[in-house]
């Protein structure tokens, strides 16, 4: 009996990377509610309420960028299955 390895990149492998970057969407999610709830207990025009704002206005600029290794991650992954499929779809053929 005859042993056939498959060879190529499994869909299953792009869970790990797809859970990170959702985990990141909902830590930066969850920061900006924070400082929005601490941003609200300093008087205005404070040094900490100044500092509060500027947090939450870097914070705000995340969720793009998250969406952009998102992509980034997507696309990775099909040209690595159609790499895989084209480079060793055609060995091991009769």
């Amino acid at each position: 009996m005859k042993i056939v390895h498959k060879r190529g990149i499994a869909l299953s492998q792009a869970f790990a990377a797809v859970l990170a970057v959702v985990l990141v969407a909902v830590l930066v999610i969850i920061a900006i509610f924070l400082f929005e709830a601490l941003g609200a207990s300093f008087t205005a025009d404070s040094a900490a309420d100044n500092a509060t704002t500027d947090m939450i206005t870097q914070f705000a600029t995340y969720p793009a960028l998250v969406g952009l290794v998102g992509t980034i991650v997507f696309l990775g992954l099909v040209i690595g299955v159609l790499v895989g499929a084209f480079v060793f779809g055609g060995r091991n053929r009769i």
